[in-house]
């Protein structure tokens, strides 16, 4: 059985900024061989723990309605949301 679902997200395009660091749960690390960035994504399993993702710039940054932010590639997210603007 197929269901339809219907919701709102917020998404932006991680460009490695400041600014978008500052607004969003984001470790930066910078060495020799160059820069990293994590989201800290909520676990679901243990509340109060977060896990690191790997973010990297023109990954979606994505927040649905209840907070929760997680990053998607840009082919993922527009699979996912074909209504969204490009």
């Amino acid at each position: 059985m197929i269901k339809t679902y219907t919701t709102t997200v917020k998404a932006e395009v991680f460009d490695g900024s400041d600014e978008m660091m500052s607004r969003y749960p984001i470790r930066h690390h910078s060495d020799a061989w160059g820069e990293s960035w994590f989201l800290d994504i909520p676990s679901r399993l243990t509340p109060g723990q977060n896990n690191p993702s790997d973010l990297l710039k023109g990954q979606y940054i994505v927040t649905n309605s209840n907070g929760c932010v997680f990053n998607m590639w840009p082919n993922d997210f527009y699979d996912l949301f074909p209504e969204a603007e490009k």
